[in-house]
């Protein structure tokens, strides 16, 4: 039992794990302790266990990273077009060259930068739909399964003391009574919710991307329904969008106003940034909708885990530690059927060595690793 109580004192000293999980593993190990088999079998639910919290804790790092993410090319935007525009008024424009092209373009980057908020508060509202629905499945799922319990056990032993028609009637109205429709309707109407969210998500990318389309070379534009999937495809159909073509317009300018060729950079980094704007956004939602996959399949432990870790940067820490013990652990159960270990002090060795394996997934907490053997070790070794 080295390895798992090496592997649980790991794990309850870096708080890995929720304390019920952690509590439900430590009485596996005392059975385990009372059998003296099954080590192995163990450990591959341990790992199994890591490898759920491992999802959910990736799943936070995902989200953080995306809402951080967005706030930051806000930021990126405001300053690049607020230089442009001190650089503009320090040129003392002309009618001309201001209504040719400089209004429009700071009227366009401004219409730009409200649509990336106006994204950033529908992607926030987003996941808190889908949290929603995630309470909303956990709830409807322990409903169902009580209902799928209650069902086998009137079936079982209550069942087979039925003597008439009359006890088996009851029998189905008790089943029928533990009714899970509320919970059920619940949860189709936060799938809906989530849905109709979605859709607004993809309608403003659209928007983003059909602005992001007026800022580039004409012979470089795409059709607006290109890699974009079949609904939203649908939605584009219906909705037209009218933005000024203000590549085209930088073009003429430039023409007929040499003097704006001082800007010419500014302009056009300013466009580039408007593409990659798009890029990431897109990219960020895609990413998104995984994290909130993987939320919405384990609902409980994932509001578990949120509400013991506010800070982003413990869930974070939490998650690199994990990934390196679930490797470690797959190594240390490979040993389990070394045949030449056949000793504790053989096999408590061998240990050691892998511990301390240079340049391994599990390097960067084998200091920690090697502490958690030498207390599992003495816990071991007063064990009565």
């Amino acid at each position: 039992a080295l390895v798992s109580l090496t592997a649980l004192t790991f794990i309850e000293d870096n708080a890995l794990l929720p304390r019920d999980q952690l509590a439900e593993a430590r009485n596996s190990l005392q059975a385990l302790f009372l059998r003296t088999s099954g080590e192995e079998t163990m450990l591959r639910k341990l790992i199994e266990i890591l490898k759920i919290t491992r999802a959910l804790h990736q799943s936070f790092a995902n989200i953080g990273n995306i809402l951080s993410g967005v706030s930051k090319g806000l930021h990126t935007l405001h300053a690049k077009i607020a230089v442009l525009r001190e650089q503009t008024g320090r040129m003392v424009l002309s009618a001309e060259e201001n209504a040719d092209f400089v209004g429009p373009f700071l009227s366009f980057s401004q219409r730009f930068v409200h649509k990336v908020e106006g994204f950033q508060r529908l992607i926030n509202d987003y996941l808190e739909i889908k949290e929603a629905e995630g309470r909303q499945a956990s709830h409807y799922r322990i409903a169902r399964d009580a209902r799928v319990q209650l069902k086998q056990r009137l079936a079982g032993s209550l069942g087979s003391e039925i003597r008439g028609e009359v006890e088996n009637k009851i029998r189905q109205e008790v089943i029928a009574s533990f009714d899970y429709s509320e919970a059920e309707t619940n949860y189709k109407y936060a799938q809906r919710d989530s849905l109709n969210m979605e859709m607004e998500v993809r309608e403003a990318l659209a928007e983003i991307r059909a602005m992001c389309q007026m800022a580039m070379n004409p012979a470089m534009r795409a059709n607006l329904a290109d890699d974009i999937d079949d609904d939203a495809e649908d939605m584009l159909a219906a909705k037209r969008y009218e933005f000024d073509d203000i590549f085209t317009l930088f073009a003429s300018a430039l023409r007929k106003h040499p003097r704006l060729l001082h800007i010419k950079d500014a302009v056009l980094e300013l466009f580039r940034l408007y593409q990659a704007s798009f890029g990431m956004l897109s990219l960020d939602f895609t990413q998104l909708a995984k994290a909130t996959e993987t939320m919405i399949e384990n609902a409980e432990a994932y509001f578990d885990a949120k509400e013991e870790d506010t800070d982003i940067r413990s869930k974070r820490d939490k998650l690199r530690k994990i990934e390196g013990l679930i490797p470690f652990l797959e190594q240390a159960a490979a040993l389990l059927g070394d045949a030449a270990l056949d000793t504790h002090a053989k096999f408590s060795k061998r240990l050691s060595e892998l511990v301390s394996v240079r340049r391994s997934a599990w390097e960067h907490i084998f200091e920690e690793l090697l502490r958690a053997k030498v207390q599992a070790e003495a816990e071991l070794s007063t064990r009565l």
